[in-house]
């Protein structure tokens, strides 16, 4: 019968309930199959389980009587941490593509990078954006982080940033994009261009009452 593994990595442990280590006196069973049996006293449903050579463990606690399944603990971890990896590289677009940079990029080559980003962002790949300072560098700071904002800016109606371009990373700023629309840098921008509009109307007004006065 399976045990309780042992994972490593920085994660923290999640204490499953497993086997005699169940704690509950009664439970709702599901069985290897599918099927639900009800509800079992533990004893009863640790026979079942011993039965075919299986563990018994909870999958839920939150209802009054615990939720546990007749299974193969470690091939049922193995799945889920599957499906849980999956999501998460869903959720974060998939791969990222790093997209380097210095603070003093010349116009061609920042282009280039932000078409490439684009592209990235565009097949929803995540981009992680490494603008670095060098040396001397560091008292550049202030024009790297304009870069990163501009970066962003240029590429608003694709990808929104996953965390906060001024803060630095020991000699970088380091951002990631995740694919889809930055809602909140559109509405900023559409907002600037309507009061540069209304102020360019109120420029044309004036200018026509100076003419006819």
């Amino acid at each position: 019968m399976a045990g309780k593994g042992n994972y490593r990595g920085k994660r923290p442990r999640i204490y499953i309930p497993l086997n005699e280590n169940i704690r509950a006196r009664r439970l709702r069973v599901i069985d290897e199959g599918g099927e639900n049996l009800g509800e079992l006293s533990k004893e009863d449903a640790l026979e079942k389980a011993r039965a075919v050579d299986l563990d018994l463990f909870v999958v839920s606690d939150k209802t009054d009587v615990p939720i546990a399944k007749i299974a193969d603990y470690g091939k049922y971890k193995f799945e889920q941490n599957k499906r849980e990896k999956g999501q998460k590289k869903k959720q974060t677009g998939g791969d990222s593509k790093e997209i380097k940079m210095r603070y003093n990029i010349d116009v061609g080559d920042y282009n280039t990078r932000v078409s490439h980003a684009r592209t990235f962002l565009e097949k929803q790949k995540r981009v992680k954006l490494n603008i670095t300072l060098r040396g001397r560098e560091i008292q550049h700071t202030s024009l790297a982080k304009g870069l990163a904002h501009r970066f962003l800016d240029d590429l608003m109606d694709v990808g929104v940033a996953d965390g906060v371009p001024d803060k630095m990373t020991g000699r970088s700023i380091i951002v990631y994009i995740i694919p889809g629309p930055d809602k909140v840098r559109i509405r900023k921008r559409d907002a600037l261009l309507a009061k540069e509009e209304m102020g360019e109307e109120q420029n044309v007004e004036d200018n026509a009452e100076l003419q006819n006065s």
